[in-house]
């Protein structure tokens, strides 16, 4: 499973994008890079996917509120759709700040679409023609940027489950089994892309300090030349 974003699509900026998991804590750390570059006094903007605001993003939130069925009583292709149009109305946007050579840090983006929905889909075969239809559909068709970097936050899912319950949760995220698979779709996509980069929030079965995984992704868009 390898989705085609090798080469990005980001004319003079940076696109770097935080992927993960629910609970893995991806949008603390997204959310800590973008005002660690305003502070560093770069030229930064911040996007986080799905936009409830949205008229696509409502649905988003209509979706996994339930309204239209458990996990796996919606069509992926379906469920993709909704997060697919809420991209695509942002996505001149940040085109338009990437070609005026801005950074931009996305809290989740295309490949959380792929994760989510091609863990309800059990056969291979099946599961790769559904991510080239998605590729095809947001890269090709609606022609969103591609990312230079991806950065995929993990953590094992006993502690993911705590966080999560701390908070409301929605059909995604109550599936203990599922949130299981959405995890493993991400590490073989990792595995499978180059410009990833997998940082994990716990070392020797503890688990990391939140400035201690800010500092590590600090130091990997240093080394990747994104900043």
């Amino acid at each position: 499973m390898k989705p085609n974003f090798a080469k990005a699509t980001t004319g003079k900026g940076k696109f770097i994008v935080f992927e993960g998991a629910d609970g893995t804590g991806k949008s603390t750390q997204a959310k800590l890079l973008f005002n660690y570059l305003k502070k560093d006094k770069k030229d930064t903007v911040f996007f986080s996917f799905p936009n409830y605001q949205s008229a696509w993003g409502k649905m988003v939130r209509r979706y996994l509120d339930g309204e239209f069925g458990d996990v796996g009583e919606v069509s992926p292709y379906l469920a993709s759709m909704l997060y697919a149009g809420d991209r695509l109305l942002e996505s001149a946007k940040i085109r338009k700040w990437l070609g005026l050579g801005k950074l931009v840090v996305c809290d989740r983006y295309m490949v959380s679409n792929i994760a989510h929905q091609a863990a309800k889909i059990k056969d291979q075969k099946l599961k790769i023609k559904y991510i080239k239809w998605l590729e095809d559909l947001e890269y090709g068709e609606n022609k969103i940027p591609k990312p230079d970097l991806a950065i995929l936050l993990t953590i094992p899912e006993n502690i993911a489950q705590k966080f999560m319950k701390m908070r409301v949760r929605d059909i995604h995220e109550r599936n203990v089994s599922y949130q299981k698979k959405v995890a493993k779709v991400f590490g073989d996509l990792a595995k499978a892309n180059k410009n990833w980069v997998v940082v994990a929030n716990t070392k020797a079965g503890k688990l990391k300090k939140i400035d201690e995984v800010h500092k590590e992704i600090i130091e990997i868009v240093k080394n990747k030349k994104v900043v």
